[in-house]
């Protein structure tokens, strides 16, 4: 692995832990992470009286000197305690479709006898999914780096993933962390799961697609009859000559049937600020 990649990982290691600790309570340091002793760690946490000594490592390249040091200082610090977050190792392919639809069949099965494990299920499919839609989406170089929350939200700035879509899953990010990690009660929802579900069965077969890339892949297409068509009052308007006029909504549905009904709506709503009616562009006739 490349110095650089390598880099990548650790810096968005980093931040995936450090989300994750914040949104259980903790107060995370990633500036002063310089320890009585003068050891330094990657970051230090704290929540009330206690104190979480947190390391990011890869066990091909881990230094496990500096580790112990760490966890013999950590045993000296009240309410202290050493964390290594390990790096891992990288996948060498992305996860089949078929895998991702054995856990998304296995999460509504169970749903009426473990709500829960029903939805820690479904969150499995969809971080799964995740990489799997991110090869189509995100350059090798860049995709290398991410783990699959982060590629989610690089998918969402890109215009990949819907905005609303992202914004939901944000919200059940939150009750997955506190069921996993908090062992909350909180029952989740049959709604959630199906969403879930829905979305990794998408992004792991290629059918999710967001209101930003219908309405790109629309406008490559199609156009304002005014580009291209005379307009005659006495004759009812725009002569269309056989070509038209085309109906947004019906095109989007036609192309993508397996976009959510909220996208295509909001992607029709988009089409039609600029014009009700369409025709072909030259390149698509």
């Amino acid at each position: 692995m490349s110095p650089k990649r390598r880099a990548n990982l650790f810096a968005n290691r980093l931040q995936h832990v450090v989300e994750e600790l914040r949104l259980a309570g903790w107060t995370v340091t990633i500036e002063d992470r310089t320890l009585p002793s003068g050891l330094v760690a990657d970051f230090v946490a704290r929540r009330g009286d206690e104190m979480l000594i947190g390391e990011i490592a890869s066990r091909d390249t881990v230094e496990h000197d500096a580790l112990q040091q760490l966890a013999r200082l950590a045993e000296g610090i009240p309410n202290a305690r050493l964390q290594v977050y390990w790096l891992g190792d990288l996948a060498e392919s992305p996860p089949l479709p078929e895998n991702v639809e054995q856990f998304a069949v296995e999460a509504v099965r169970i749903y009426p006898h473990s709500a829960r494990g029903s939805f820690l299920l479904a969150w499995a499919a969809l971080e799964a999914a995740i990489t799997h839609f991110s090869l189509e989406s995100i350059v090798q170089e860049s995709r290398a780096a991410f783990l699959p929350w982060q590629a989610l939200g690089h998918l969402c700035s890109l215009g990949h993933v819907d905005e609303a879509d992202f914004s939901r899953l944000t919200h059940l990010r939150r009750v997955r962390h506190e069921i996993a990690h908090q062992g909350s009660p909180i029952k989740p929802s049959n709604e959630d799961v199906s969403f879930l579900v829905d979305m990794a069965k998408r992004m792991a077969t290629g059918q999710y697609v967001s209101v930003d890339d219908m309405v790109s892949w629309f406008l490559d297409g199609y156009e304002d009859p005014a580009n291209q068509l005379p307009y005659d009052g006495a004759e009812g308007g725009y002569q269309y000559q056989g070509d038209g006029p085309y109906d947004a909504d019906e095109v989007l549905r036609e192309e993508f049937p397996h976009a959510s009904e909220r996208s295509i709506r909001e992607a029709a709503r988009i089409l039609n600020g600029t014009s009700v009616d369409w025709i072909q562009k030259p390149n698509r006739r």
